[in-house]
């Protein structure tokens, strides 16, 4: 059962296209900042554990790590948005997951230039590589699954469409002072080959409590979640992010076929600004 969970990491990253859709669209609620880089800046590192249960018994599993770096791509300075996700040693001997995700961003605006998807769970691996090219609207991406040849593909994109990492930083960028409670839109985010149009909703403000941390002030989100192997028709996958200039996810949970899924903050160095959802 605890294999299930370890497989979902990757769909957990979903949770970063809550609300990029606010950037196509004139008509939502939300806005970008003017500074798009506001909310976070090349330093910060945030940690979340991972945990699963099965009849009512929760267990950490595993780990995903943040990292916002300075970077320097064909001479052009960027961001490097680093994800790093693994299961703990104990879980290795039967389902090891060593799971990379990075882009690499223009740093006053986040638009992407280029992303690595590199991923070892159980001995599945696959590895996505992509160059944004926004002069013609397409992907040039790499894609190799296990055992096999690199295969090439060029694949067209709306101008509005992002990598699953960078959708994470925009989103935090996104000012909720007049977002309104229950309503939904959708956002177009690419991985693998595929372009996704996932829908997410604002649902409220509320106190989240975090275990070993403590509490946060924090706006709550629900992502429809895609049916498959991992989820049923009908689940979300909820998201708590903190209620300050951070805009940092704290906490997410969703179920899955067998059992839940939990992520918390379990640590974090090098915010752009006070943690000031922080309940003392």
């Amino acid at each position: 059962m605890v294999k299930s969970f370890l497989r979902v990491f990757s769909h957990v990253l979903f949770f970063c296209v809550l609300s990029f859709v606010s950037l196509i669209s004139a008509k939502a609620q939300v806005a970008p900042n003017d500074n798009i880089s506001h909310a976070f800046s090349a330093g910060e590192e945030i940690t979340y554990v991972l945990s699963y249960t099965w009849l009512f018994i929760w267990t950490d599993v595993g780990e995903a790590r943040f990292k916002v770096l300075p970077d320097t791509l064909n001479s052009t300075s960027l961001l490097h948005l680093n994800v790093f996700g693994t299961s703990y040693p104990f879980y290795d001997w039967f389902f090891k997951v060593r799971d990379v995700y990075e882009s690499w961003v223009e740093p006053s605006t986040l638009i992407p230039i280029r992303f690595n998807r590199d991923i070892n769970e159980g001995g599945y691996t696959k590895e996505n590589e992509y160059d944004f090219n926004w002069e013609r609207n397409e992907v040039n991406a790499r894609i190799k699954r296990r055992g096999g040849e690199d295969q090439f593909y060029t694949i067209p994109v709306e101008p509005e469409t992002v990598d699953v990492v960078t959708a994470i930083y925009i989103t935090r960028n996104l000012d909720f002072s007049k977002a309104i409670p229950l309503a939904s839109y959708q956002v177009s985010v690419i991985l693998d080959k595929e372009i996704y149009k996932v829908k997410y909703t604002y649902l409220k403000r509320e106190t989240r409590k975090v275990r070993g941390v403590g509490e946060f002030n924090t706006l709550k989100f629900r992502v429809e979640l895609i049916a498959g192997d991992v989820f049923k028709e009908g689940q979300y996958l909820f998201v708590w992010v903190s209620d300050d200039l951070n805009r940092v996810p704290v906490y997410i949970e969703s179920p899955i076929k067998v059992g839940s899924i939990r992520g918390r903050i379990n640590s974090w160095k090098g915010l752009s600004h006070p943690l000031r959802s922080k309940i003392d």
